[in-house]
């Protein structure tokens, strides 16, 4: 180990009673704050770096059966505050001498012994440890909460690669923090995320952004995306049957013109309504088949939701001239915005999976052709109120396309990122499979739990502080970074409308309208 003298550091405590491998309690000189940086000393000179997770100051006369006034203010005459103790405990997390010369985190392997000596780890330190921008894959996040000297970065391959959960209450920072990172992603590394955007607030989330009105050639949507919309539930069985060969039909006959799809799709239902029959493509010919005449009510039924879907959605989400190379509507180099403020949930479960889904196939025939096909670059997907798209306890489109990245997205360069302020919510397969974590303020209980059993590293003790964070900050995990931490995210410059409305605000805004409205009348 270096020289103690080189990193600047001030005795804070000593270790008492039984020690472990994993966790010392220490008496402070003063409070340890919940979430700072301590080193212990070993007897070989070398120090383990810990994080003080429980934070106590107590009184051995001062016991809490002393409940009347005149007792205290008795003992407070015999200067009694001359007894106060104040205690943290914190958990080893690594060796310094590995974090600092190999950028490699090695627990240690049995414990300090009681009176070794606890530092506070230095901004020095700190820095060397966590400002690390060493290939350029590093991008910073913020601040230490507890060292706002010692700026904090996070991998952004590793994001990429080990996919993301930011999970919050309503109004703590998560909308802040989707738009650093895509800030930082984009603007600096010259990256490109796609953002599933439900409330349609990040509009100025970077420089270089591409708003999406999602419009989708109706040949690109899937089957099931057809049911979805068409809202053909697997007991609606006869409808289903008939509309997946009118769909098999129509991508037959307009493979070479799919701007025709709709209009063959919605002509072929009329064939079937005005003759009693389909058809179908054998050995290239077309057959037309007789139906039970018992069928034609269901056919006459689906057609109507046909017309209906077309009647909604034609020129805006239908639209057949809507460009077919994903280029051009996920553009490389930008953040990508999907609004999706003005749809209902269906609908943008049908969206979301639709872009999702051929980001992933179009990055596995970039890869699988060598770079001659496909989307040429990786991505990161954002799907903001996961809670609704990747739910726990129903099937969505979006749900299904999710977990796909979610298992397969790192061979090809496609992360995933979810965003909920309901994390309970949120299917817990594709939120244990996000191996990197940024939880802001959460306060019910059972959403702590939740996270925390998606989590591999995140203590009882770090789950306790969840409720105290202040808005901006967070307890940032995973291979993302080197160490467990308790961050202040930095704020994004841009508009970024994720708060809450503010009602009065809006009322005065609309009487002093009214107000010169009045004035005019009256010539003033």
């Amino acid at each position: 180990m270096d020289d103690i003298s080189n990193y600047d550091l001030r005795l804070l405590g000593r270790v008492i009673g039984e020690t472990s491998h994993t966790v010392v309690l220490f008496t402070a000189n003063r409070p340890p704050r919940v979430g700072e940086y301590v080193l212990i000393e070993y007897d070989n000179e070398d120090f383990a770096l810990g994080i003080v997770e429980m934070s106590r100051i107590g009184n051995p006369l001062l016991t809490n059966r002393m409940l009347r006034p005149e007792v205290i203010s008795r003992a407070e005459s015999f200067g009694v505050e001359k007894h106060e103790y104040m205690i943290g405990q914190a958990r080893l997390l690594s060796w310094l001498n590995t974090l600092i010369r190999e950028r490699k985190v090695e627990a240690p392997r049995y414990p300090p012994k009681p009176m070794a000596r606890v530092f506070e780890a230095s901004g020095k330190i700190l820095r060397k440890i966590f400002s690390l921008n060493n290939d350029g894959a590093w991008i910073r996040l913020g601040v230490l909460a507890n060292h706002p000297d010692v700026p904090f970065y996070v991998n952004i391959n590793t994001i990429i690669s080990r996919h993301l959960a930011i999970l919050a209450i309503t109004g703590a920072g998560k909308s802040n923090t989707v738009a650093i990172l895509t800030r930082r992603i984009v603007d600096e590394l010259g990256g490109t995320v796609l953002i599933i955007d439900m409330h349609s607030e990040y509009e100025g989330v970077a420089d270089n952004v591409n708003i999406v009105k999602p419009k989708i050639n109706p040949s690109k949507l899937t089957l099931y995306e057809y049911y979805r919309l068409l809202n053909l539930e697997p007991k609606a069985s006869k409808q289903r049957l008939y509309f997946r060969r009118a769909y098999t039909f129509a991508k037959y006959v307009t493979l070479k013109r799919p701007e025709e799809f709709f209009d063959v799709l919605i002509s072929e239902l009329e064939f079937y309504v005005d003759k009693g029959k389909y058809r179908e493509i054998r050995n290239g010919k077309i057959v037309s088949i007789e139906f039970s005449s018992r069928d034609r009510s269901p056919v006459i039924d689906l057609l109507n939701k046909l017309y209906d879907l077309r009647d909604r959605y034609w020129g805006t989400i239908l639209t057949p001239t809507a460009p077919m190379e994903l280029t051009s509507v996920i553009k490389p180099g930008y953040a990508n915005v999907v609004q999706l403020g003005s749809f209902d949930e269906e609908v943008a479960d049908v969206i979301t999976s639709h872009y999702l889904r051929r980001v992933l196939d179009e990055r596995k025939r970039f890869r699988i052709s060598g770079g001659s096909e496909g989307y040429p670059v990786a991505l990161l997907t954002v799907i903001e109120e996961a809670h609704i798209l990747v739910p726990k306890d129903r099937s969505t489109l979006t749900k299904e396309v999710a977990s796909r990245i979610a298992r397969e997205g790192r061979k090809f360069g496609v992360g995933l990122c979810l965003v909920s302020q309901r994390p309970k919510n949120v299917d817990d397969n594709a939120l244990s499979q996000t191996n990197n974590k940024i939880i802001l303020r959460l306060v019910e209980p059972s959403d702590q739990r939740y996270v925390q059993a998606a989590s591999e590293t995140l203590s009882d003790e770090l789950l306790g502080l969840l409720p105290s964070l202040n808005v901006g900050e967070a307890v940032v995990l995973g291979l993302m970074t080197p160490l467990p931490a308790v961050v202040k995210i930095d704020r994004a410059k841009g508009k970024i409308e994720g708060g809450d409305v503010k009602a009065l605000e809006e009322w005065r805004r609309w009487r002093n309208r009214n107000d010169r409205d009045l004035y005019d009348d009256l010539g003033i």
